[in-house]
């Protein structure tokens, strides 16, 4: 039974490939290329995608600092040129299929492994406690109604079951499994507060900034964008840098812009005055938006009218208050007390949005206190992932 996830998965894959989806056929091609490292490795860390390999930095260089022998993977191969840039060895995991979980852990051999939040697979993991190769979880979130507390789901449980650490984000997700009988959480903390607030855009930057107010729109959908591109007339003051989470809408969404635009991947070809001039930086590469919330005043950050909210600490980390749609179910961070983080309702106009800038451009005090809220709010939940590391590493 435990064979059947990966071979679905695998199935489905190959199905979407077949038709042309362009991540399927990526996704296998680079298992079909990839050269694994030689083991033996202290230390595996898996990460699903970029997410979840931000939130292993911290973690990562602790390992770096303590001279492991360290291998990161990705499941997903979106990001994974950053984490390939970055690790002298990476890979990315094997599919959950027997022949394929063998070679990978004969080739690497690896000692100790930690898995990011979640992606646990059925064979890797009944492999791993065969070997008596110990896995631990960190940072996970479990949800009430999760299948992994189905008592009724022996794939799960003997999953989550088997790690010797689970580190829970908050004592929520720890009471929901020592409830449901688990027995190897421990209450870690959010490691994302360990690696948010360490990236600054170069000096450059402030050309166009121009020591005016500056409104981050971070990973924005069509639902931010139509609420905020009507306030660029009534704001001239106001500075925008904006960056979509899709950045194969660019041209369109750059096509609406009412007013003078730049783009970030060519901003050192123009001159001071046109810098100076554009009230708009489209961000149209990945991986910079951390650091360009360095620069802002404000952010107002995407996907809780859609999907779900995006990533608010890497703002809140430099200071800047947060607005955001109403769609936040899952991420405690925008929902706590003393986060200056502000809900819109679902159906928001840019008239919403207009009177909350409008209250913080005409009110420094409020501003002031906003920003030392959101440093502060960091500040006090950091902490988390060099509380794994102590229990995965005691020190001597």
């Amino acid at each position: 039974m435990r064979f059947l996830p990966g071979a679905l998965y695998v199935g489905a894959l190959r199905g979407a490939a077949a038709e042309g989806h362009k991540k399927a056929r990526a996704m296998l091609a680079v298992r079909r290329q990839q050269v694994l490292p030689e083991g033996p490795f202290d230390l595996w860390i898996h990460a699903a995608s970029l997410g979840e390999y931000l939130m292993a930095k911290p973690l990562i260089t602790l390992a770096e600092k303590a001279k492991l022998r360290l291998l990161v993977t990705f499941f997903s191969v979106s990001g994974s040129e950053i984490a390939q840039g970055e690790m002298t060895y990476f890979a990315f995991a094997p599919f959950d299929r027997r022949k394929a979980v063998d070679h990978f852990l004969a080739t690497t051999q690896v000692r100790q492994v930690l898995f990011m939040k979640y992606d646990l697979w059925p064979v890797m993991a009944a492999a791993l406690r065969a070997r008596q190769i110990p896995y631990s979880v960190a940072f996970a979130q479990v949800k009430p109604g999760a299948t992994k507390l189905w008592t009724w789901n022996p794939l799960e449980r003997s999953m989550w079951a088997g790690a010797k650490y689970v580190f829970h984000q908050t004592h929520e997700s720890l009471n929901l499994c020592s409830q449901n009988s688990y027995q190897n959480g421990l209450l870690a903390g959010d490691g994302r507060f360990d690696q948010v607030g360490r990236q600054f855009a170069p000096d450059t930057i402030r050309t166009f900034t121009d020591f005016r107010p500056v409104l981050v729109v971070g990973s924005s959908w069509q639902a931010e964008e139509a609420l905020v591109l009507p306030l660029l007339m009534q704001f001239p003051v106001l500075k925008v840098i904006l960056a979509p989470h899709d950045l194969s809408r660019i041209d369109a969404l750059a096509s609406k812009l009412p007013v003078p635009h730049i783009r970030w991947s060519n901003y050192g070809s123009h001159s001071k005055e046109a810098l100076e001039e554009a009230r708009v930086l489209v961000v149209d590469t990945l991986g910079d938006l951390p650091a360009l919330y360095a620069c802002g005043t404000f952010a107002f950050v995407g996907g809780a009218f859609g999907p779900g909210l995006h990533n608010i600490l890497e703002a809140l980390a430099h200071g800047l208050p947060v607005i955001c749609g109403p769609r936040v179910k899952g991420h405690w961070e925008a929902k706590h007390p003393d986060a200056p983080v502000h809900l819109l309702p679902e159906k928001a106009l840019p008239e919403d949005l207009g009177r909350w800038l409008r209250l913080r451009l005409d009110n420094a005090e409020l501003l002031n206190l906003e920003k030392a809220q959101a440093k502060a709010f960091i500040a006090q939940h950091r902490g988390a992932s060099q509380h794994v590391w102590d229990v995965l590493y005691p020190a001597e």
